[in-house]
């Protein structure tokens, strides 16, 4: 198998993000992550700081079932609800992305975007709580409570965006070629593993 694309979606502080800078960087191929929010914001026509608020994330419930209603059940006018219309624009930009050549892709959904593609190579970083918890504390700077508070919120809100837009489970194995632990195998190894397999 030749792969051309990585996708790389992460638990929140497991260096997902950094391990994916990381192997493009060694690649020498393009990383696409924030750019999917200021790419997005300019082709929605949306301010891009509520671009980035509605990023792997889904409106409150209360705002997206009334926006939902207008737009399913009213006339085929009525405005998609806005974090519908974000996430449909950013999965439109990985299908372009994508057909530019060799990138490293991270989140959204990228490699349920991509799945009727053979040449992506999916993979799932996933961490221990305590080393996560570490790092929201060194990195972001929170406390303890704070520190949980995110990294369970986070995940959640991942969890629930993916499942909205897949109808599958965004921790599940069986979505992706591997599944890596940086926290147990160390961050280089986790870099080398995706470069070999990419390369394979």
């Amino acid at each position: 198998m030749r792969y051309s694309i990585i996708t790389i979606n992460r638990e929140f502080e497991s260096t997902g993000n950094e391990i994916a800078q990381a192997v493009a960087a060694r690649l020498c191929i393009p990383y696409y992550d924030k750019f999917l929010i200021t790419a997005a914001a300019e082709q929605s026509g949306i301010r891009e700081n509520k671009v980035a608020a509605l990023d792997e994330q889904l409106e409150s419930r209360f705002a997206y079932s009334q926006a939902e209603a207008a737009f399913y059940f009213t006339s085929a006018e009525a405005p998609m609800p806005t974090g519908a219309k974000v996430a449909q624009t950013q999965f439109q930009l990985i299908r372009d992305i994508a057909e530019q050549g060799p990138c490293v892709i991270v989140g959204r959904c990228a490699n349920h975007v991509l799945r009727e593609r053979d040449d992506v190579l999916d993979v799932f970083i996933h961490a221990g709580e305590a080393f996560r918890l570490e790092r929201a504390r060194s990195v972001l700077g929170l406390s303890d409570r704070q520190a949980k508070k995110v990294l369970k919120s986070t995940d959640r809100a991942r969890k629930a965006y993916y499942k909205n837009y897949t109808g599958s489970d965004w921790n599940d194995p069986d979505l992706y070629h591997a599944c890596l632990n940086p926290d147990r195998l160390g961050f280089e190894v986790c870099v080398d593993a995706i470069c070999r397999m990419y390369q394979s």
